[in-house]
């Protein structure tokens, strides 16, 4: 029995969070962010490098998912895309230097350079082809025809 609720809750969160594309980043980012504090020590880069790799895994579904809304409900696409793109975004670096600057992290500045520099351009990317794809779908060709 307790199997089949863990079952139910990971297929609840499968609507939220893309668990591939979720454990590729956090992996990703957990190795920057250890690499970055390497130099204070494997065990001393290791919590920076876990509480990355978490917050990665949980708070980017969320993030991700604003940011396609964002772009596929605004009806202007420059405006769509810059907000997909500015309020997402300041989201992500301002609660990844908020999570490093709790005790754990040895240069929680350094440790914010990667979400500040790869999460614009991936949320471009992201809001785009979010946005394409809803205008190509059939729905929005039916919507057009009225």
């Amino acid at each position: 029995m307790p199997m089949d609720k863990l079952q139910r809750l990971i297929d609840w969160g499968a609507h939220f969070i893309d668990y591939r594309a979720a454990w590729m980043a956090a992996l990703f980012l957990g190795l920057i962010v250890w690499l970055i504090n390497l130099s204070h020590g494997p065990l001393a880069a290791l919590p920076a490098a876990l509480k990355q790799a978490s917050y990665t895994f949980f708070v980017a579904g969320f993030i991700m998912r604003l940011c396609e809304t964002l772009s596929v409900r605004i009806s202007r696409t420059w405006l769509a895309l810059f907000l997909a793109v500015l309020l997402p975004g300041t989201i992500a670096v301002g609660l990844t230097f908020l999570m490093h600057s709790l005790k754990g992290t040895p240069e929680p500045l350094y440790s914010t350079i990667p979400t500040l520099l790869l999460a614009p351009p991936s949320m471009f990317v992201w809001g785009k082809r979010s946005r394409e794809r809803e205008q190509n779908s059939p729905r929005a060709a039916a919507c057009s025809h009225r």
